[in-house]
């Protein structure tokens, strides 16, 4: 399961705070510039894994919104890594 989310980049003891959390930390977190996907002034944040870790995001941030229809951005964001990661492959393969 996976969730997308925008957080202000004002707000970034508020990423700190997830990245650093001993359940969540532990989960798949990807952020993002959000200007690169529509969101200027925002993080794009992906949380991927089970869903009881997201019950545990409102006591870590309330400036957290998540977005609706993310699919899209969830699915750009994965290929960019993927062809990252091919490419990587390619060079040291």
């Amino acid at each position: 399961m996976f969730k997308v989310y925008s957080l202000d980049k004002n707000s970034r003891e508020d990423l700190d705070k997830i990245l650093n959390d001993d359940v969540i930390g532990r989960q798949t977190v990807i952020y993002r510039d959000g200007d690169n996907y529509g969101f200027p002034g925002k993080y794009i944040i992906i949380i991927e894994g089970s869903s009881g870790i997201f019950d545990s995001l409102d006591k870590i941030s309330t400036n957290l919104k998540i977005i609706e229809n993310g699919e899209d951005i969830y699915k750009k964001i994965k290929d960019e890594e993927n062809s990252s990661q091919d490419g990587m492959g390619y060079i040291f393969g």
